[in-house]
């Protein structure tokens, strides 16, 4: 994608040789044609408009001509100009020149266009209405100049208008309309793609084969057969036909690159945008440059890539008031209404003391200090594929084995448990180095079935495990405060473990809301492989 161009940097002269250089195009094809035409097979050598006082009058008609035009044309574009200038002098930009000003600028390859068409065939109508009060010739002469001229003419505005758009398109319409909405703008034509090809069609196909049948036609006309021998006629037609078909070869070629690039180039732009979107990348813009259907494609696209970037923020805001895993499921709708029964393995966490660590701090001291402890522990959690369901106060309530089920989420749990252990111990010494009281937690693992599902009202809703589990989960992290440890796990996590764990079976211990005894596991660590 090309940079932004500066005020500095735009000029219309771009404009001028383009619109100008087309009309030149079908002057000198125009000419080229009559030199090349054997006049004397045509019997049109005797006209004035082919005699030396004809290409006398001619050199001097052309030059007022194209100075006609280049004036209407720096008419046509003032709006534009002006817009330039106040930029350029860094003035406030006037809204309703700028709207102009953007309306110019897209009806100007059509505008500049048609006014060719007008003078290509009002002029030559002039000149043969001129020869023929001005000459004995037959009419053939003027009405063959004429024919010949107009048909040129249908040529050179179409090579003028897709000039002058592939200029606008390269230069100026980037910096008029640096964010796109072409299509948006009111009073504005269209160039539909199946309008450009029709187009490019014509002037390569049907133009030359009309200049051909209307030069044999006026050719037999008024031929004298008796003046003239068949291999002579024949020589000259055939040199007047390859030289046709060289000419408009060219000129086909010339149309066929800019009809081509008018309507591959967006398309490119799109697909490479679209690549970029694909592989992740939001930072870039389609560059439209165009009212078509290729334009209003690109406006579309960046219409999605804006609303991907503001879902990802909201995707991303919502993954920090909700686990993203979580997150995840709930967007892609995959949580079923009425929840979802499995095995899992539920840990708490819960700070000691926390009520009176409160009353002695600032509430932004005791913010700042709970941000780091849940910091410390999520990241813990999550290395070990758990999910964080809540934080409640000074508590923690994390799952592991749910919402993705996976193997092995007991011994993924225990893990975790540890690498908390670690992890408050590597604050705490942070703590104690700044002054602060270090922090004490007990935690609680528990594995059994739960139900996954959201919970609320049906205005507002969340994640959440229901279940005997979650709640015996919580009486275990309960516990820590009795025996005077850190980590406890219950019989049924213990039995589920894959990998050996140095740890003490304690003494069954009747839990409230429970009548039988429950039997815990304190857990010191992970035996070192051997």
């Amino acid at each position: 994608m090309e940079r932004k161009r500066r005020p500095e940097e735009i000029h219309l002269g771009g404009l001028y040789a383009r619109n100008l250089g087309a009309n030149l195009i079908g002057v000198m094809t125009v000419e080229l044609l009559n030199i090349f035409s054997p006049l004397e097979v045509f019997g049109l050598e005797k006209a004035p408009i082919f005699a030396e006082r004809g290409w006398l009058l001619l050199l001097v008609l052309y030059p007022i001509i194209f100075l006609v035009a280049g004036l209407l044309q720096y008419l046509v574009q003032r709006p534009i100009a002006k817009l330039i200038s106040q930029s350029r002098a860094r003035q406030k930009i006037d809204g309703e020149l700028q709207e102009r000003a953007r309306r110019r600028l897209l009806n100007l390859p059509f505008i500049l266009g048609l006014v060719g068409l007008v003078a290509w065939i009002f002029i030559p109508a002039l000149l043969a209405t001129l020869f023929s009060f001005s000459s004995s010739a037959s009419a053939n002469a003027p009405v063959f100049t004429f024919f010949r001229a107009s048909i040129i003419g249908i040529i050179s505005p179409f090579l003028s208008f897709f000039l002058v758009e592939d200029f606008s398109r390269r230069r100026l319409i980037p910096w008029v309309f640096p964010q796109g909405k072409l299509s948006a703008v009111p009073g504005t034509i269209r160039m539909p793609i199946g309008r450009r090809i029709r187009i490019l069609y014509t002037a390569g196909t049907s133009v030359p084969m009309i200049i051909l049948v209307g030069t044999l036609v006026f050719t037999l006309w008024k031929m004298d057969i008796t003046t003239i021998s068949v291999g002579q006629f024949g020589r000259g037609i055939l040199v007047f036909t390859i030289f046709l078909c060289a000419i408009f070869t060219l000129i086909s070629l010339r149309l066929n690159s800019l009809v081509r690039k008018s309507i591959s180039n967006p398309l490119s732009e799109v697909l490479d945008v679209v690549a970029k979107v694909e592989n992740g990348d939001l930072t870039k813009r389609i560059r439209v440059v165009s009212n078509d259907e290729v334009g209003i494609l690109g406006d579309a696209g960046n219409e999605m890539i804006t609303a991907l970037i503001e879902r990802e923020k909201i995707r991303d805001t919502f993954g920090k008031f909700v686990t993203p895993e979580i997150r995840d499921q709930i967007l892609a709708a995959r949580i079923p209404v009425n929840g979802q029964r499995s095995e899992a393995t539920l840990l708490f966490s819960d700070l000691r003391d926390f009520t009176s660590y409160v009353e002695e701090n600032e509430p932004e001291e005791v913010i700042k200090s709970m941000r780091a402890y849940f910091t410390t522990m999520e990241a813990a959690i999550d290395r070990h594929k758990g999910v964080v369901l809540q934080y409640v106060g000074d508590e923690v309530e994390a799952v592991f084995g749910v919402p993705f089920a996976y193997a092995g989420h007991a011994d993924k749990a225990v893990q975790a448990a540890l690498e908390m252990r670690k992890g408050l111990s590597e604050l705490n010494r942070v703590r104690v180095k700044e002054g602060k009281s270090p922090f004490r937690h007990g935690i609680g693992i528990h594995t059994g079935e739960v139900l996954a599902g959201t919970v609320g009202s049906k205005d507002r809703l969340s994640y959440a495990l229901i279940g005997d589990t979650v709640n015996l989960a919580s009486r275990i992290q309960d516990m820590t405060k009795e025996f005077q440890c850190d980590i406890l796990a219950s019989e049924n996590t213990v039995k589920r473990l894959e990998k050996s764990v140095d740890m003490e079976r304690k003494s069954p211990q009747k839990v409230k809301g429970y009548s039988k005894p429950i039997t815990v596991f304190q857990i010191h660590r992970i035996p070192l492989e051997p």
